[in-house]
Parts: structure tokens; C-alpha cells; sequence
């Protein structure tokens, strides 16, 4: 450049940690950058800040402006100024791609601390210079992930804390959130039931006041994304390997894997659902007419107002019409008062008969939870020999974890039968009173469990095996269950009431 020609610049100054930020790098860095273009009569134009973002890409915020500034062809720019090339960018590959894209714009890179031009000598010290910053770069990445690796192996969790988690200082491990935990441990129980989806599960937890770490309701992905976290029981996957955390796990790892695919499609958990809990008789309530079940949605009226309704699916049927959800919804449980409670007369010789069949088969059924405990036994002589083996580089790592997740998914398969076959201290009269209480009065049941509309569905098909049916007018007869059968046949003698060949009491502990 001849001295008295006056060029114009941008200047662009980054740091990569907030440190640098807080401090005084930034301003360091724009001072020399302004005092170089004194020296080299260049008339600064713009000034490009990047605050906490590292070089590794191009695609910084700041540093994309810059370059955006450079193309306008109205307002040509002489000189891309930097501190030094590091700050320009870490990898040789992003640096020479830049390089071809300011050179297309008629803009040169300068440093303000290095001897870098279009001179041999120039272009050999930039090239030397850029090399030296990508290697700069991949050694602190080394160091980082070395030191990282280190700290995981001692069970301390490196990265971002996960939802339930806080740390108390930084650098530390992680610690449970008394505010958050609690949630993370209610979506856990409640999927394991077996009665939630993700997206169900996700509303749930969003009536409960359950929120991101951006204040946001959770998504069914977000639910998915925690359910599936081995963090939770405090197991730390990381390169390949498992550590066990230095820190107190939010649940039990037999929780954990009660939720997961496999143990869940074992115990029954993996059919959907279609039933819409916001219209409990969607799906369930018959067209005497046409044979087809009715549906139910909501229809917005003028005003953006929400009218929920029952309708049917085939429109061609002569009994087709709209109804409105409080009403049909009345008229069941009007029906369930009515036609389905249970009379008081009836209750007593129907517990004496169940009472009986349990009696007879107590043994039955203790005997296979102890064949059941026994292959527990087993599973666990086996999961050592797996840890055996390992040890005596039998199988190697990947080898070792694919035989421990196996095994430790039959284990706890095997726990969840037990748990749902246990009947040493079940109470059958106790359970039988209580069910008893629900069926008296069948309506004022249903009507009461309307803040719990999954068990309100599944309370209206113990009633009610297949679908009732629905006049256009009233409910009528439909298939019910046994003990609401009994108490139908008004005309019933006691020898009715023996239990049937092959037929035992249907409850669950």
C-alpha cells in the first residue's frame, strides 16, 4: 500500500469463553487492530464482536455479518483485520475456504500482530501460521477430552445437567433438584403403569406444573428423551463404556427398566391405547342402527369457544346426529345408576364364591412365585458369570455390555411378574370390598372419576368387555361383566352363582 492512500477495513474480534468475555480480551484486541490500521492508513468501517463462540466453524453469528458486509459491492472493503489468525479461525480447511470467499469480494486478510500478506514470504507464514492454529486447537481438544474422560471414569458427569439435576458450584458433580426431581420420578412410575404414552404422559406432567429449562411445557419428546436417560438411575454411558456416578440417582435402576421396550412389551405394555381420555365413550359407545361407534371431537365456535361432541363416524346413517359431550355423558351414567350397580343381596354370595376359588388356588400360585424367585437365582448366577468373564477378558467391552443389558432385562422382567403375581400378604377380602365399593353404585363411581379420565376408561370396560350400545335416545343392553351380570339376572336362584367350569375371579392385586 502506498503511504497517503487511504483503504477501508472491518475489524473482527472473538473470544471463545465467558472469561474472556468478563475480561479485558476483547478490548485488547480491538485496541491493536485500530492501531494497526493507523499504521496502515485503513479507514475502519465496521467492527465485528464475537462473544463466547468458538472458531471450530464458520458459522458464527458476528463473523457471518462480517463477511455479509464484505460482499456489498456498493461499499467495496480493502481489509479483513483480525488480532491474530487463530482468532479468524482453528482449522485449515475453514480458513482457506474464507480465504476464497473474501478474495471473491476483492477483500484481504490481514493480522494486526503477524507478517502476513501477498508476498511469497507472506502467504507462507499465513499458511505456516493456520497450520499451527488447527494443531493449537486438536491438542487443547485432546487435553479437554482426556480430562474429561478422567473425571467420568470417577463419576462425575461432565456435560450439561440433565432435568432433575442442578450443580451447586462449578466444575462439580451433579446434585438432585429438589424442585425438578420429583417430577422425573412421578413420569417414571406413572409410564411404568402402563396406561401413558409420551404424549399423555406429557400433558400430565404439564397440569402438574412440570417445565423445561426455557419455561416451556414438555413435549412427548422431551418425555421420551428423559424416560430413556440411563442418567436417571445414575449409569453414566459415555466413548462406549459405563460408569456408575458419584452421585444419588433420581430413581432405581428396576424402574428404569420396567420403562423400557423390551421389559414393557413382556409385561403387556406395548399395545396402544386408541381410546381418547377426553371423550371417554369415543370408540365405546355403539350405533344401535348402523352397527358403528360413535367419535367425538371438538367443533370452535364463532368466538373461538371449544364445544366438545359426539358424533358418528358413518354420516349415511338414518340416526346420524351431533351430541353434545355432557349430555350423552350424563345419559351413561344415568344408564350405569340404573342398570349396572350391584344390589347389596347379591354382593355377599358372590365374595363367598371368589373367597373360595382364592382358598383353592393360593398354592397354586405360590408355587410359581417360588419357581419365578428361583429364576431370578439363576439369571443372577448368570449375570456374575458375565462380569467373570469380562474380568478374564473373555468378551471384550462391547461384548460384555450387550450380555449385561440381556441379562439384566430378563432380571428385572422376571421381578415385575413377581411383583405382579404377589399374593403372600394380599388381602382378598380387603380388595374385594373395596372393588365392591366402586360397582355399588356404578354412575356416581364414574361421574367421580372424572379429574382421572385413563381410569375412568378402564373402570367402563371392566363394566363393559366390548362396546354398549346407544339408541340415539338411551343406552341399552350390552355385554357386561360377570359380577354386573349376576346382579341383572333378577331371577337368579343361588345355585347360579357357583362358579363355572374353567372361570376364575378376574382382580388384580
Amino acid at each position: 500500500m502506498q503511504i497517503g492512500e487511504q483503504k477501508s477495513g472491518v475489524i473482527y474480534c472473538r473470544v471463545s469463553s465467558q472469561e474472556q468475555v468478563s475480561g479485558t480480551s476483547l478490548a485488547m484486541q480491538e485496541r491493536v487492530c485500530r492501531e494497526y490500521a493507523v499504521r496502515e492508513h485503513i479507514d475502519v468501517v465496521a467492527c465485528y464482536v464475537e462473544e463466547g463462540e468458538s472458531a471450530k466453524t464458520t458459522q458464527r453469528t458476528e463473523f457471518q455479518k462480517a463477511l455479509l458486509f464484505c460482499s456489498d459491492k456498493k461499499h467495496p472493503v480493502d481489509y479483513f483485520i483480525v488480532h491474530k489468525l487463530d482468532r479468524f479461525a482453528r482449522d485449515l480447511g475453514g480458513h482457506t475456504a474464507t480465504q476464497i470467499v473474501l478474495k471473491r469480494y476483492g477483500t484481504k486478510l490481514r493480522s494486526a500482530s503477524e507478517q502476513i500478506d501477498e508476498t511469497p514470504a507472506g502467504r507462507m507464514m499465513e499458511g505456516i501460521l493456520a497450520t499451527f492454529a488447527e494443531f493449537d486447537n486438536n491438542v487443547r481438544a485432546m487435553r479437554s477430552k482426556s480430562g474429561m474422560v478422567e473425571k467420568t471414569q470417577r463419576g462425575i458427569w461432565v456435560w450439561a445437567e440433565p432435568l432433575g439435576y442442578k450443580r451447586i458450584t462449578k466444575g462439580g458433580n451433579l446434585v438432585i433438584d429438589d424442585e425438578v426431581a420429583p417430577h422425573i420420578r412421578f413420569a417414571f412410575e406413572k409410564y411404568a403403569e402402563g396406561s401413558h404414552t409420551f404424549q399423555s404422559l406429557s400433558d400430565l406432567l404439564s397440569a402438574r406444573g412440570f417445565r423445561t429449562r426455557t419455561g416451556k411445557k414438555p413435549f412427548k419428546q422431551s418425555i421420551e428423551k428423559i424416560i430413556r436417560n440411563h442418567i436417571y438411575y445414575g449409569l453414566i454411558k459415555a466413548w462406549g463404556h459405563e460408569y456408575k456416578g458419584a452421585f444419588a440417582p433420581i430413581i432405581d435402576e428396576e424402574l428404569f427398566w420396567k420403562c423400557q421396550p423390551g421389559v414393557r412389551r413382556r409385561l403387556g405394555y406395548g399395545k396402544r391405547d386408541r381410546a381418547n381420555p377426553n371423550f371417554p365413550l369415543r370408540r365405546f359407545a355403539q350405533c344401535e342402527h348402523c352397527g358403528r361407534p360413535l367419535t367425538g371431537s371438538a367443533s370452535t365456535g364463532r368466538k373461538g369457544v371449544k364445544y366438545p361432541y359426539y358424533h358418528h363416524h358413518k354420516q349415511t346413517c338414518a340416526a346420524a346426529s351431533s351430541i353434545p359431550k355432557e349430555i350423552l355423558e350424563k345419559k351413561f351414567m344415568e344408564y350405569l345408576q340404573q342398570e349396572v350397580s350391584i344390589e347389596p343381596r347379591y354382593e355377599k354370595i358372590f365374595k363367598a364364591v371368589v373367597l373360595d376359588v382364592w382358598q383353592s388356588n393360593y398354592k397354586k400360585l405360590d408355587s410359581e412365585n417360588a419357581r419365578i424367585r428361583r429364576e431370578i437365582e439363576v439369571l443372577e448366577i448368570e449375570r456374575q458369570r458375565v462380569f467373570d468373564m469380562h474380568r478374564a477378558g473373555t468378551y471384550s467391552e462391547n461384548e460384555f455390555l450387550e450380555q449385561k443389558r440381556l441379562v439384566n432385562e430378563k432380571i428385572y422382567g422376571k421381578r415385575s411378574l413377581l411383583e405382579e403375581k404377589h399374593v403372600e400378604e394380599f388381602n382378598m377380602e380387603e380388595a374385594l370390598d373395596y372393588c365392591f365399593g366402586l360397582i355399588r353404585e356404578s354412575g356416581k363411581t364414574w361421574q367421580e372419576l372424572e379429574d382421572l379420565p385413563i381410569h375412568r376408561v378402564r373402570f367402563q370396560k371392566q363394566i363393559f368387555p366390548e362396546k354398549v350400545i346407544f339408541d340415539g335416545e338411551k343406552f341399552g343392553t350390552a355385554k357386561i361383566s360377570m359380577v354386573c351380570k349376576i346382579n341383572q339376572d333378577s331371577g337368579a336362584d343361588k345355585t347360579k352363582l357357583v362358579t363355572p367350569p374353567g372361570i376364575e375371579p378376574g382382580f388384580t392385586p
